[in-house]
């Protein structure tokens, strides 16, 4: 859940602290007040774009903080790890967007990407905006929800797994079918094999070569150094021989308590850099310059650079060529039979893919059945009794998704023929479909916290009421964050915070409080009446909290 936010010099936002709760909080303010701003910071958590226009004017930059608390799920935990960040139960991330449009992102103190930011967000908040809502009646997401509903991959994965060995194959019969097979060709190909076919080194042989052809071309500086070091240290009057001389010099004192530690580790050391100095030289020793096999390195090396510029940076990407040019050998030497054997593996692919589609839709259907009857009692709830819901399949060619065409239909009234969602609802039709195909999907998603801007336009009174209770009836298991402009939704809420904008100096600042007691029901009043509050729109408000 989202525990807290801090915002600075963001739009209209000067400096804002906020402490969030458990359960349904409500925003509420006059319009332009800054509640949406609010909810535009915090997608700048969840990865939103960021630009200068977002920056106060006058400020060097903006900040953005949240702090976040989730439980460990095995989804989560491989987001994190996919971000290179260890998972933890509290989570902050704090973004500072500057006023040249540039931002920088930190994830529990560590700098972040914007695009590592959307890989985590999901798993912190859902943000459902007026924009979501055309996207969640766009036909082709029906799917998508349909097979979160679902979440279980077992024939997602292995149907996946065939259709891409499906669609290589087509291909590659594709590629061998419309490839110029000329004499010339075949040749070129022959050609560029040869001189990759008997090549076997790896990334490793090749840096090991370039060592020691560095090695090599220093050789005559290395061995200048290496002599003169040996004679500053190894000859009769050099640093060994001088140092066991001091050493011999302390033989005498050694039995003394005060010297005899000193002593002792002194003598070690001796020993410590005499190995040292051995193992330099032995090291030295092994290096032999033969021009001919620095010759012979250095032309390997000209050889595999030359290769790797024509076919690739890395050894991996050479012998791929490699593989793919004995391909195209083969199946121009032989392209009846390799074209046979293709054609018996893709057909081989497909209908292993067929048949897990059918499966795959198969479970699709069933679940479907469950999910229709969960949102139609939604819809009941929400007063729209009348309305019919159902999930339309339609078949068709193998595809990522299986072999289905998902759509979400509607009849809004009695006797009223079956249409698209986007084709039938009316604005406050719409805000309700919505919501109830939120309300069962979030109560299965990994997410803690979701936060509704304005999903109760078009609405007012008992549907008004409605729509707080399903909210509320979320929040028992999820944090719910709405901002709203309906009393009969406000009430429902257990935290009110309110939001107030104020101009000095030809400037505006907006600010926040939790709003309690008599100061909630004065602010449920102002949603009743306006801001001249009246004693019955008091008295409404205190009606709908007690009910409430």
């Amino acid at each position: 859940m989202l525990k807290s936010l801090y915002i600075s010099s963001f739009v209209i936002i000067d400096e804002m602290q906020v402490d969030f709760h458990e359960g349904m909080s409500v925003l509420t303010g006059e319009t332009g007040a800054g509640k949406s701003i609010i909810i535009d910071a915090i997608g700048q958590l969840c990865g939103n774009r960021s630009s200068a226009q977002l920056v106060r004017h006058g400020k060097e930059k903006a900040i953005i903080e949240g702090f976040f608390e989730i439980d460990e799920n095995q989804e989560a935990v491989k987001a994190f790890e996919e971000i290179g960040i260890d998972f933890d139960n509290d989570i902050i991330i704090h973004k500072e967007i500057h006023a040249n449009g540039k931002s920088t992102i930190k994830v529990n103190y560590r700098p972040v990407t914007n695009a590592a930011l959307k890989i985590i967000a999901p798993y912190l908040i859902h943000i459902h905006s007026q924009f979501e809502t055309q996207t969640i009646f766009s036909i082709k997401n029906h799917i998508t929800i349909l097979d979160r509903f679902i979440d279980d991959d077992t024939f997602r994965n292995d149907y996946l797994d065939y259709y891409r060995h499906y669609r290589d194959l087509v291909k590659k019969i594709r590629d061998i079918n419309e490839v110029d097979m000329s004499d010339e060709r075949i040749e070129y190909y022959q050609s560029q094999y040869e001189e990759l076919k008997d090549l076997e080194y790896t990334d490793d042989d090749i840096e090991n070569l370039e060592h020691e052809a560095e090695m090599m071309k220093n050789y005559e500086k290395l061995n200048t150094h290496m002599r003169t070091f040996d004679h500053l240290v190894n000859d009769s009057h050099g640093v060994l021989e001088q140092l066991q001389n001091a050493i011999d010099e302390l033989e005498s004192v050694k039995d003394y308590d005060d010297f005899k530690d000193d002593y002792n580790k002194l003598y070690n050391e001796y020993y410590t850099l005499s190995d040292i100095i051995s193992s330099l030289m032995n090291s030295y020793d092994d290096i032999d310059f033969d021009e001919y096999r620095f010759n012979e390195i250095n032309e390997e090396l000209f050889k595999i650079q030359r290769l790797q510029r024509k076919y690739g940076y890395s050894m991996k990407a050479i012998y791929e060529a490699r593989d793919e040019l004995k391909e195209k050998i083969d199946a121009s030497l032989h392209r009846d039979e390799v074209l046979e054997e293709l054609e018996e593996q893709k057909d081989h692919y497909y209908n292993l893919a067929l048949n897990k589609a059918k499966q795959w839709h198969q479970q699709r259907m069933e679940y479907a059945l469950e999910f229709e009857s969960l949102i139609q009692q939604q819809l009941v709830d929400l007063y729209l009794d009348k309305a019919q819901f159902k999930v339309d399949f339609e078949e068709t060619e193998l595809s990522k998704e299986g072999i289905d065409k998902v759509v979400f239909k509607v009849s809004m009234n009695a006797g009223q023929a079956f249409t698209p969602l986007n084709e039938s609802a009316s604005g406050g039709e719409i805000s309700r479909v919505m919501l109830a195909i939120k309300i069962i999907t979030l109560n299965q998603a990994f997410v803690d916290t979701v936060i509704f801007d304005e999903v109760d336009t078009g609405v007012s009174g008992k549907v008004a009421d409605a729509i707080g209770r399903k909210m509320e009836e979320l929040s028992k298991n999820k944090q719910v964050i709405c901002i709203t402009h309906l009393p009969q939704v406000a009430v429902h809420a257990l935290n009110h915070y309110v939001l107030n904008k104020e101009s000095e100096d030809n400037e505006t600042y907006t600010s926040i409080q939790q709003v309690t007691g008599e100061n909630r029901i004065k602010e449920i009043a102002k949603l009743l009446s306006g801001d001249s509050i009246t004693e019955e729109a008091l008295n409404n408000a205190r009606s709908l909290l007690v009910h409430n």
